[in-house]
């Protein structure tokens, strides 16, 4: 198991409520094949340029460990969520050991 992160903008035209919603379909999604460690609503902010004539986004920050074959089946399921505006995922680069004794 690997650590990556995934960060995820939601389109600022989901309300609160249904940010949340996706936020909690994504973060099931990762637990079907990997193990969350962090998850980090980031909120509205203003994106650095438009996209989709958009200006702003909910963003959400997932820390977890998977399977490297996972990644592909990840990918793919997020490209079909209409709501989500841009995801990227990368390895994890800071201590996991610390995330995991905090999860505890």
């Amino acid at each position: 198991m690997k650590p990556y992160e995934l960060l995820l903008i939601i389109t600022p035209d989901q309300d609160e409520s249904e940010a949340e919603a996706l936020t909690a379909t994504v973060q099931g999604i990762i637990e079907k094949g990997g193990t969350l460690l962090k998850l980090d609503p980031w909120g509205k902010k203003r994106l650095a340029y438009p996209i989709q004539k958009r200006t702003e986004g909910y963003y959400v920050l997932y820390i977890f460990e998977s399977a490297p074959s996972f990644i592909a089946e990840l990918n793919q399921s997020l490209r079909v969520i209409e709501a989500i505006m841009r995801h990227m995922i990368v390895h994890h680069e800071g201590d996991v050991e610390k995330l995991k004794s905090a999860a505890e």
